[in-house]
């Protein structure tokens, strides 16, 4: 399994934004999505990047109804975030000869290490570790600006077609 170094200063940071390159979304279905979806208003409307080695970014900026207690982003949010960008590093291992294919979130485990704050912007990466049959393993990390990881994650995805058979 390939995991992230522990990075705690900008100058750690093995991924310089100015190597990721804009990633769009070439599925249907994600119009109406709270995380990514521009035109949903109430959603988070998140952007990615992808880097060479295949780690997908986010970044976002967190809003004041975002929060759980005081100024800290609420768990939900972050935990959201990196569902998104999970997501998006596991759909982006789905074989393109076959556009009926889709994935869904069948299981995910969160870490919070510390407190997300609001006021700081905060950075989802994510990487796909294995493809085991119609299974996709992803972990993920969430960032402070300065590089803190605060929240880490792991999942499992499964392969699904987006018609019925």
């Amino acid at each position: 399994m390939r995991t992230i170094p522990h990075v705690t200063k900008s100058s750690a940071d093995p991924y310089p934004q100015s190597t990721a390159e804009p990633y769009q979304l070439e599925r249907s279905g994600v119009g109406h999505c709270f995380g990514c979806a521009v035109s949903n208003d109430e959603g988070l409307r998140l952007a990615f990047f992808r880097y060479d080695n295949g780690t997908i970014e986010t970044r976002h900026q967190a809003a004041e109804h975002h929060c759980g207690f005081d100024t800290v982003i609420h768990g939900g949010i972050q935990a959201a975030i990196l569902d998104e960008v999970m997501g998006v590093a596991a759909h982006g291992s789905l074989p393109t000869e076959a556009p009926d294919l889709a994935c869904a979130t069948a299981e995910m485990h969160l870490t919070y290490l510390r407190p997300a704050f609001i006021a700081n912007e905060v950075i989802g990466r994510a990487w796909v570790v294995a493809v085991e049959d119609r299974d996709i393993y992803v972990e993920s990390v969430l960032l402070s600006s300065d590089m803190r990881e605060l929240t880490t994650a792991t999942s499992r995805w499964r392969q699904m077609r987006t018609e019925p058979i």
